[in-house]
């Protein structure tokens, strides 16, 4: 090539573009470098604190704090009338409390389904299982995923979270006991001591950072009339190690996630709401606004289901959201507001007969709400929550009395509006979510009711972090009790195989081919290769439904599955059809498996390939081709780190696709005495 066409090919636009991109890369490489080492370097972070203080005291600083009167508690003109509220109505829940409180005092904490007892002081980096600790070197060089070790760092970031924190926090609130307020100010100059910034397990994550910052905020606020935790002394170091929590979240928040970018922006507004008297952190209180206002939008469908595509992550994003909407309802404008309630009609729409939840996609127990994270059933404070902020019968009717939680976040007001709204009976027994895939039928809403839903949703965004491979999965109640279920999640860390087959599509209620998943799996919480989809909802007439849905997520084949049912749910058929779109060999076979899986509490009976259920339910397979029917044993797990056995039943072929035909599996659900 002549010096002339080199030249010519030369593109001098493209060549600044890239040194630009380079230098602007140095720049932020360098800016956010001297950020964390501000954090990590004790005489540096001491400096800008320093700063910060210089135009504000202390002693000012901590009775702002105590007067913001952000949530009901805090304020304590309202503490009597708010503790009558609670010993008038929420009697088992003080109970409660009061006992964790105690446990706490103990050293007993509940992390997962594991109690662990800390007979001196607690083990902030304990692993909890393989007698593993979590070494305490910077930050960033830390494995998630030591080698050999069958741990889970979820276990040691729970504790940190320090969602237990706000218990000590009630109790000292309720009795005045001073033993409360000793202990909580002693954990809290142990964790500090003990933890450094950006050393370590837990500055490893900003949305642990995020909510444990919220969790001391929320604790604190019960402690005004403490001359233990209320002082000058203690309120320093403490208010120092938030300022240095939110100082990391102000410049390291996750920008292009979702759950996690949304639970760090609260933190770190939370922070700077309940300090906005100091202008440096009124200008953050304004940006974080802004910014988690943008994430309402952001982060759901127009039907008001979550991105992510998961039943829990919808509830936990949620209650980032419900708490935001208690301290900003008239700065929200309506249409997000309305917005925000169809986030809560979804939840009302998918509970479940029995007062559970269908386990959708990951679920990890996550939460953020005051007082909720030792609760049987996260979501119910949250739609209580909702049904007093948006006066919804509907919710009322669901939660059906008021929590702890609301009366304490919200008050006289809040109690007063739950008190006179009048509860109603949901009006619809059917609702699809269309841009979800979702479609949920029952026969009415008592807790005898049938119950089915239809999962026709497509993998999430980006890496499509918490999805399944569940595509046309279906969840059955039937008369109240749950037949078919999901097999939830397990544990996101312990195992590689367990963390893919909790999410493989043998732990759903689905067609498999070759014991392939419909996406590929690339890393812990990644997904390639995902499937392109079509579904079809329509009433063939005004009592039978049709459903539909196509996906192409086993190369060379289209599954398509046609579900025919009627409204009271007496009789489901499905229709699973495997469609060749390249042509097969003919000496190949193809292994066809479709997967059934009953609750643990089932009685089944397989019986000249029939399935009796409970002695009310049978299940019939009809198919051409020759196949076998069994049943296997697998695992349930209803919550994190819970595994229990369970049943499911295999209907498998193998098959050689002659000529190219499809294959078809039909399932007939029905009552034994149906004719």
């Amino acid at each position: 090539m002549s010096s002339f066409h080199a030249l010519r090919s030369f593109n001098v636009s493209n060549f600044v573009g890239k040194i630009k991109n380079r230098i602007v890369k140095l720049f932020h490489a360098k800016f956010y470098n001297k950020k964390q080492e501000i954090i990590r370097n004790p005489y540096a972070y001491e400096k800008l604190i320093k700063k910060v203080l210089r135009v504000s005291n202390i002693e000012d600083i901590r009775n702002q704090f105590f007067k913001s009167h952000i949530f009901a508690y805090s304020n304590i003109t309202e503490k009597e009338n708010l503790l009558n509220y609670i010993e008038s109505n929420c009697s088992m829940e003080l109970e409660k409390c009061l006992k964790y409180a105690d446990e706490i005092i103990e050293g007993k904490f509940r992390i997962f389904e594991k109690i662990s007892i800390f007979k001196e002081k607690i083990n902030w980096h304990y692993g909890f299982a393989d007698n593993y600790n979590w070494d305490l070197i910077k930050t960033e060089k830390i494995n998630k995923h030591p080698k050999n070790k069958n741990v889970d760092i979820k276990y040691v970031w729970e504790l940190n979270r320090h969602l237990f924190m706000p218990y000590l926090g009630f109790a000292y609130f309720y009795t005045g006991d001073i033993k409360y307020a000793l202990r909580f100010k002693n954990i809290i100059n142990d964790w500090i001591q003990i933890n450094p910034p950006l050393y370590g397990i837990n500055w490893r994550s900003g949305l642990e950072i995020s909510i444990r910052l919220i969790s001391w905020i929320s604790s604190l606020l019960f402690f005004s009339s403490s001359k233990e935790i209320n002082n000058n002394e203690f309120f320093k170091k403490i208010f120092k190690s938030m300022f240095l929590h939110a100082y990391f979240l102000r410049y390291f928040y996750s920008k292009k996630s979702f759950n996690h970018t949304i639970g760090e922006i609260f933190g770190i507004y939370l922070f700077s709401k309940v300090f906005n008297k100091i202008k440096l952190f009124k200008r953050w209180e304004k940006k974080f606004f802004r910014l988690f206002s943008y994430q309402i939008h952001r982060q759901f469908k127009p039907d008001g289901t979550h991105i992510e595509l998961s039943v829990n992550y919808h509830r936990f994003v949620l209650e980032f959201i419900a708490l935001f909407l208690i301290f900003n309802f008239k700065k929200i404008n309506g249409n997000t507001r309305e917005f925000i309630e169809k986030m809560f009609y979804y939840l009302l729409m998918i509970i479940k007969p029995n007062g559970t939840f269908p386990l959708i996609g990951d679920s990890d127990d996550g939460t953020v709400l005051l007082l909720n994270n030792y609760n049987d059933n996260l979501f119910i404070n949250l739609i209580n929550l909702g049904s007093i902020l948006f006066r919804n019968g509907e919710f009322k009717y669901i939660s059906k009395k008021i929590s702890l939680t609301s009366i304490l976040l919200l008050g006289l007001k809040g109690y007063n509006t739950f008190k006179n709204l009048p509860t109603q009976e949901p009006s619809k027994t059917l609702q699809y979510f269309k841009d979800a895939g979702y479609l949920i039928i029952r026969d009415n809403w008592s807790n005898k009711a049938n119950y089915f839903l239809v999962d026709f949703g497509e993998y999430g965004p980006n890496s499509a972090s918490h999805c399944h491979s569940d595509i046309t999965n279906v969840i059955f109640c039937y008369k109240g009790y749950n037949i078919l279920n999901d097999s939830g999640t397990y544990s996101y860390n312990k195992s590689w195989i367990e963390r893919n087959l909790f999410r493989g599509s043998k732990a759903h209620n689905i067609l498999s081919i070759n014991n392939n998943n419909q996406a590929d799996i690339i890393d812990w919480f990644a997904w390639d290769n995902r499937p392109k989809i079509k579904r079809i909802v329509k009433k063939s007439n005004e009592n039978q439904l049709n459903l539909i849905c196509f996906h192409n997520g086993y190369k060379g084949f289209l599954v398509k599955r046609q579900i025919h049912t009627v409204k009271n749910l007496n009789k489901i058929i499905i229709y699973d059809k495997l469609i060749p779109i390249k042509y097969q060999k003919k000496d190949k076979l193809i292994n066809i498996n479709l997967y059934l899986h009953f609750d643990t509490k089932t009685d089944i009976l397989l019986k000249n390939k029939k399935i009796f259920i409970n002695n009310e339910l049978e299940i019939k397979i009809h198919s051409e081709h020759n196949f076998k029917i069994e049943l296997e044993n697998f695992y349930y797990s209803p919550r994190y780190g819970v595994k229990k056995n369970c049943k499911i039943l295999n209907v498998s072929l193998k098959n050689q696709l002659i000529n190219n035909k499809s294959i078809e599996i039909i399932t007939e659900i029905a009552p034994i005495n149906n004719k």
